[in-house]
């Protein structure tokens, strides 16, 4: 196996390691960040990775990883002073195979496919000057060994060094076939006996923390100890507060449910300023209930909304329980009380999250789930000012659910619909979903899977999935994308393993589309967001940064806005528009690279 598939493998199952171990602990990871934490220099990348469940979360692992590896290149090269032509072609033949980790940097896609000497020392220039957080300009700004952290973050959450460890043989890797591509100096060997020296004392101090760690565990679960049931969080209020509105805003559509919930940030922050005047503050109920189809975001805003309650001190902690009837109801008399009070007392001081709230109301004979609720009704009320309960669940079943019990209808006053994300949504999510993966849609694919997504949206039902969907059929377009490129008698280049073509696109999903349509005369409707100038835009422009020939804004043309009269014979594609949905999207800096 030659070194770069060697590394590429190591860089692979440890960046898997880490983003099990983190993806698993959405709700853990902030407590590492904040003042004198572990993730301190890391919190504002964290804060954006595990946005919208945690979609960029992998991305950034990749692109932290390649942050490191590019971190040893770089002193490897220095240790002599000398920046020679052997040592840039080793680097970017070690690179070859792992560059396109580096996907999540919108930069450094030149790169992705790997490059030779010259333009690797161009790549290395690049990130020497690039001072956003997983660039090398680490006096202006850039994160000092962000990749050490998250591995240090999951081997904290996992329990193990082992982790670390697998880091370490990474680095001291890269750093031998650095130094050895220019012959073994005096230099060199100083500079990898105080690698190898500085690593061996990270494990070592992560191997005591990790046997403190234990130790406490023990003492305070041995019998009459006095420890505290909860820990208290590790994230501070205002922290709180500027993620939580920060993963608001990032939200995909959901416009209605982003004004409900700033609407209520609004109150809170006047309310809080009130009182921090010393003037009266007025008593206000927080209990929501969220009602949507499946995929809409419920679980997610919910989270964000205990995030900016605990920001505005209403609640002492950013605690979020999920809970469902399973964990609620139990199968005799007085079991449910017992559950149900368990889950409430861990989410006191924070908010608790009933998904599918109306099956606690199942009639019938032997179903105690009327004890869950009256056990609920009894606590929001003994706990008012400690708990914050939001009941979600489908829009039919949730009123009838509040309707059938005037104790909850006394107690939840505030609603928010979350409507079925339409198809420049549905379109979005798919994106973010294949840039987070480094995948690439061509014009065609995009177009196909504009016109397949439409038709989802038409034939929508209650059950529509949404979100759900989206993944579904993004997973389902991976699996023909691999059996397509299983079955090529040709070479597979890295830009075939990146990009998804038309035909791999999951057309069995809709009734009567068994295959890609052909577009290559169709038109795209586009307005521009800052100027409003209408015109239409070709195949190869969706997706693409272009420029308005008015007002020259730089921006991606929207794909889901069909002329459906430049495809003849066309069926079944319905035109949904919202405001907003014939602009461009994600407006670029006026230097960016356009077409027009």
């Amino acid at each position: 196996m030659s070194n770069a598939k060697k590394l590429e493998s190591m860089l692979e199952f440890l960046c898997n390691d880490v983003y099990e171990a983190l993806s698993d602990n959405l709700d853990k990871i902030l407590e590492y960040t904040g003042p004198g934490k572990l993730g301190e220099r890391i919190t504002g990348l964290l804060q954006l990775a595990i946005q919208d469940e945690g979609t960029l979360l992998k991305p950034a692992i990749n692109a932290s990883a390649i942050n490191s590896v590019l971190t040893i290149i770089r002193d490897g090269i220095l240790a002599d002073t000398e920046v020679a032509d052997s040592e840039l072609q080793v680097s970017a033949e070690l690179l070859k195979h792992s560059l396109h980790r580096f996907s999540f940097m919108e930069d450094y896609k030149p790169y992705l496919y790997g490059c030779n000497a010259e333009e690797f020392r161009e790549l290395l220039i690049q990130w020497e000057a690039d001072n956003s957080w997983l660039g090398g300009a680490i006096l202006d700004g850039a994160v000092i060994e962000p990749f050490r952290l998250l591995v240090m973050i999951a081997c904290d959450i996992k329990k193990t060094p082992a982790l670390f460890q697998s880091y370490s043989k990474i680095l001291l890797l890269t750093a031998k076939i650095i130094l050895n591509a220019n012959g073994i100096q005096k230099e060199d060997q100083t500079y990898f006996a105080q690698l190898s020296k500085g690593l061996a004392e990270i494990e070592t101090a992560i191997c005591q923390d990790l046997e403190t760690s234990a130790e406490n565990q023990r003492i305070t679960q041995a019998p009459g100890s006095n420890a505290p049931d909860k820990t208290t969080s590790q994230i501070t209020p205002e922290e709180s507060l500027k993620q939580g509105l920060q993963e608001l805003n990032a939200l995909i559509g959901l416009d209605v449910v982003k004004a409900e919930v700033t609407r209520m940030a609004n109150f809170l922050n006047i309310r809080q300023q009130r009182q921090e005047m010393g003037m009266p503050v007025a008593s206000q109920t927080l209990h929501f209930v969220f009602t949507g189809n499946p995929g809409t975001g419920k679980t997610t805003v919910a989270r964000i909304i205990a995030k900016i309650l605990y920001g505005y001190q209403i609640l002492k902690t950013p605690n979020f329980i999920e809970a469902d009837r399973a964990t609620m109801v139990g199968g005799f008399i007085g079991q449910t009380a017992i559950k149900t009070n368990e889950v409430i007392a861990k989410a006191t001081d924070g908010v608790l999250f009933i998904d599918e709230a109306y099956t606690l109301a199942k009639s019938g004979g032997q179903d105690y789930g009327q004890e869950a609720i009256d056990t609920i009704l009894k606590k929001m009320e003994d706990l008012r000012e400690r708990l914050v309960v939001i009941v979600a669940g489908y829009p039919v079943e949730m009123a009838e659910f509040i309707e059938s019990n005037p104790g909850l209808e006394s107690r939840f006053s505030r609603y928010i619909v979350f409507e079925d994300y339409h198809v420049s949504d549905l379109c979005l999510i798919f994106e973010l979903m294949c840039n987070a993966n480094a995948y690439q849609l061509t014009p065609a694919a995009r177009g196909n899977l504009a016109i397949l997504l439409n038709r989802v949206f038409t034939d929508r039902d209650q059950n529509f999935g949404n979100a759900r969907l989206v993944r579904n059929a993004y997973e389902r377009t991976l699996g023909n994308h691999a059996d397509r490129l299983a079955m090529s008698s040709e070479p597979i280049t890295r830009e075939a393993l990146s990009t998804i073509e038309a035909v791999d696109l999951p057309f069995r999903i809709i009734k009567g589309m068994t295959g890609p349509i052909d577009l290559s005369n169709s038109r795209w409707r586009v307005n521009c967001p800052q100027c409003e100038n209408a015109t239409t835009a070709s195949l190869p422009f969706l997706g693409q940064i272009v420029k308005c020939n008015a007002c020259g804004t730089r921006f991606r043309c929207p794909w889901w806005n069909l002329d459906r009269d430049t495809v003849p014979g066309l069926s079944g594609f319905e035109l949904y528009e919202r405001p907003g949905d014939l602009e461009g999207y994600d407006i670029q800096p006026e230097d960016a690279t356009a077409q027009t």
